[in-house]
């Protein structure tokens, strides 16, 4: 071999060699980049996760007192239907009263 093809061996050996750590280097980068974008996009789901957990909580909340609300609405209506009930029998009771004690005992 002469010193021409050796020096063109060489510097093919240190082409390749070059390649070779470009290669690595952008081969690092993709990863580190790929990383960061995987973190990213992690935080991204956390955070619409958390987003959606606090509007999920708040419109449960929404729905709980508005059937709070309700139930209350109806045990009012309820306890209000009873008293009145109870004033009407009652006063059946005393106007029952009153007539037996007046057929018991006249009209004197």
């Amino acid at each position: 071999m002469s010193l021409k093809t050796i020096d063109e061996v060489k510097k093919i050996e240190r082409q390749a060699e070059e390649l070779e750590r470009d290669y690595q280097e952008k081969l690092q980068k993709m990863e580190k980049e790929t990383q960061e974008k995987l973190i990213e996009l992690q935080q991204q789901v956390d955070r619409a996760v958390e987003a959606f957990t606090e509007k999920e909580a708040a419109l449960k909340e929404e729905k709980l007192q508005a059937l709070a609300a309700n139930y209350a609405q109806k045990q009012e209506t309820e306890l209000q239907q009873l008293e009145a009930n109870f004033a009407d029998k009652k006063d059946q009771l005393v106007n029952a009263v009153i007539e037996e004690v007046m057929k018991k005992y006249g009209n004197s």
